[in-house]
């Protein structure tokens, strides 16, 4: 194995479990994200005046609105939520989307010129010292 063989294969691996980790990571603040902000509404309507002990001197239009949002915290969810494993799958999609995409786009003309500019490049300065 030669040595950019071994450095482009490690440089890739070591980016790869980057891009994993950091995907999960951002999953699982997500989530945690949307269980504080129910958790904080949960709590702000036990502590609100319409609360656990003043809900019967209210006025009407409060207890139904707090009725309609028990109702939608109780009832199960229409569709329900995408695992990690999911959108972990569909970031890593639209990341290969976008790189095919950007593949499919270049100029493989530009980039022999530019691989050549840089072969005479190094060239040049092999050939000075």
């Amino acid at each position: 194995m030669g040595f950019a063989t071994g450095f482009f294969g490690g440089f890739t691996l070591t980016t790869a479990v980057l891009y994993l980790s950091l995907q999960v990571h951002r999953a699982n603040r997500l989530q945690q994200r949307n269980a504080i902000r129910e958790q904080t509404e949960i709590i702000n309507d036990l502590a609100s005046p319409a609360g656990a002990y003043y809900r019967r001197f209210a006025p009407d239009h409060l207890n139904q609105r707090r009725k309609t949002k028990t109702d939608a915290l109780l009832a199960p969810p229409s569709r329900p939520r995408p695992s990690k494993e999911d959108i972990l799958k569909h970031q890593w999609n639209k990341e290969v989307e976008t790189l095919a995409r950007k593949a499919f786009a270049v100029r493989w003309q530009d980039v022999q010129e530019i691989a050549v500019e840089g072969f005479k490049t190094i060239s040049r300065l092999v050939k000075k010292e």
